[in-house]
């Protein structure tokens, strides 16, 4: 018996024709001016148009570095001052935008798509622009910085530019100085601006000690007064322990402080990231009281901008 084995192939054929594409493709960026100064986020929009009667088409936007070296170091301009900002493409700022030959996937860059049918298509597209204050006592001033948001049609593998804009990002950084108060040795803390140097059973000589931290971007003035001028007062009783008491190693007199505060340290410029660490040691002098019980004095420190 003879076994036959047929393989049918069948081919079938038909005509196609490939889709054509949007023309005269614009763009437009109503926000062409992005001021930090009035909010630390922001989420500008821009809008593209073309003709979409031939076809729908695919566009993404990419956005250069301005006059930084990378996507990852943007940064405002003042002077030789830097102040970071950074474009995400999500609120979640995990997508910075780039510029090509960075961009390697959609998440580098703000995507769009125009649906056929229409002589005048548009769509509005935004991307999120963020101001870094991780240091917010970088030196006072107006920064600036301009970057170019570029136009393509089609995807990231297969495209065509259509044109550019220029936007501009600037920040009026206020002048700003922070006090805080810790043990010493202890980090700045905005939150903490008091401290207690207890001396527990008092004698002559007794010295305690804290830490006065301060970050300022336009100097700093500090003052300082006592509430019983340099001594401590006893509770209920009119009898006091003079005290004296030195900032950074210089002694300061707070006679007559009470009404009128006393100049401590005047200083130019900007802080140590950490902020400009002052010492501050108090010890106790001739202690002649007859009168138990406890006695206190409180000293207040006041801190402006000096330039």
């Amino acid at each position: 018996m003879r076994h036959f084995a047929f393989i049918l192939l069948l081919v079938f054929l038909r005509q196609t024709s490939m889709a054509s594409e949007c023309t005269n493709m614009q763009f437009q960026t109503a926000q062409t001016n992005i001021d930090f100064t009035t909010s630390l986020t922001m989420q500008p929009t821009m809008t593209v148009k073309a003709n979409t009667s031939p076809g729908p088409c695919d566009f993404f936007i990419t956005f250069d570095y301005g006059t930084s070296a990378s996507a990852t170091s943007r940064s405002l301009k003042a002077g030789s001052g830097q102040w970071p900002f950074q474009l995400y493409k999500n609120s979640s700022a995990t997508q910075i935008l780039k510029r090509f030959p960075d961009v390697f996937s959609n998440s580098d860059v703000v995507t769009g798509y125009l649906a056929d049918g229409s002589s005048d298509r548009q769509v509005s597209v935004s991307y999120w622009a963020i101001l870094n204050t991780t240091n917010p006592w970088l030196r006072f001033g107006n920064y600036t910085e301009t970057i170019t948001a570029s136009l393509y049609r089609g995807t990231i593998s297969s495209y065509t530019f259509v044109e550019s804009r220029s936007i501009s990002f600037n920040y009026n950084a206020p002048k700003r100085v922070d006090i805080s108060v810790v043990a010493t040795g202890a980090a700045f803390n905005i939150n903490d601006t008091t401290e207690t140097m207890n001396f527990g059973t008092i004698t002559s000589g007794i010295s305690r000690s804290a830490d006065v931290i301060l970050k300022y971007n336009a100097g700093y003035t500090l003052y300082a007064s006592s509430a019983n001028n340099g001594r401590l007062k006893h509770q209920t009783q009119n009898q006091y322990i003079p005290y004296s008491i030195t900032f950074r190693g210089s002694s300061v007199n707070l006679n007559g402080s009470s009404s009128s505060p006393v100049q401590v340290f005047r200083e130019f410029g900007v802080s140590p990231a950490s902020g400009q660490v002052i010492p501050v040691t108090a010890t106790i002098g001739t202690v002649s009281v007859t009168q138990t019980g406890t006695y206190q004095d409180t000293i207040t420190l006041t801190v402006q901008s000096s330039e």
